[in-house]
């Protein structure tokens, strides 16, 4: 995957802010001059610029990605309005508590926990992909958004750009009271713009019984894995038990740490 960096418009402001993002993911910096992304992705054979304006980036290819908490929102309204998550269900989340969410994308799921484990409590977030990565973070503290509530939940929120099995390896044990997989979607839910816009930049890789025991070594009470009803994934991997009805589009796979 090609990928290099411009600006929205010539600014110097901006055009300085690009050169240094093109800096710290060792990526090209092409300037705009006034040229269309479409010309400029063929003519230097790209699949995706890097396109900085004043106030937000955004990966600009046959789709464009850029962070927004959009999704959370409503999920967030609810669960302040009393109602039930089905994922905060799964993992018996609770104020205090350390979660760590191996599989961060666009932090949608990342944002609805931090509000549960409020101030105290912890969640970290890992994202295999150099550039989701970057756009989350990159999003997330630049955030000017109006939604006070929003920001203060990302203050909780620490992204780091490595994968699950690398940080795995370096955890005490018990270190988190919950682990949570949000793999990739290979087949279903192909109506989600969010999901879809951020496919070709995620991490496939199928999660595997060894994974999960070693998530279970680093958590207190509990892993999760997020699914859908047309997957058997939970069911390989020996699932104590799974959250979500028969008419549901997600299931939650629920691992118990014995003891």
């Amino acid at each position: 995957m090609k990928i290099a960096v411009t600006t929205s418009r010539e600014n110097q402001e901006v055009i300085k802010k690009a050169e240094e993002i093109a800096r710290q993911l060792n990526l090209v910096y092409l300037p705009r001059k006034k040229r269309c992304i479409d010309s400029m992705r063929s003519e230097y054979g790209l699949s995706y610029l890097l396109v900085v304006e004043k106030e937000r980036v955004i990966l600009q290819g046959d789709t464009r990605v850029f962070w927004h908490p959009n999704m959370a929102v409503p999920r967030l309204k609810c669960l302040r309005q009393g109602k039930s998550d089905n994922m905060i269900e799964a993992m018996q989340l609770k104020p205090k508590d350390r979660l760590l969410d191996c599989t961060l994308g666009l932090a949608a799921d990342a944002l609805v926990a931090a509000y549960v484990v409020g101030i105290e409590g912890l969640v970290t977030g890992l994202e295999a992909s150099k550039y989701l990565s970057f756009l989350t973070k990159w999003g997330m503290e630049n955030y000017r958004g109006q939604n006070t509530h929003v920001r203060r939940l990302l203050k909780r929120i620490t992204v780091l750009n490595v994968s699950y099995e690398e940080y795995l390896n370096t955890l005490p044990e018990g270190f988190y009271d919950v682990i949570y997989f949000d793999p990739m979607f290979n087949r279903g839910l192909k109506n989600s713009s969010g999901i879809n816009a951020i496919r070709p930049l995620a991490c496939y890789k199928p999660l595997s019984r060894e994974i999960i025991d070693k998530a279970l070594k680093a958590t207190r009470r509990r892993v999760v894995v997020k699914s859908t009803p047309t997957s058997d994934d939970l069911h390989l991997l020996k699932a104590n038990f799974i959250v979500g009805g028969k008419h549901s589009s997600v299931l939650y796979g629920v691992w118990e740490k014995e003891g």
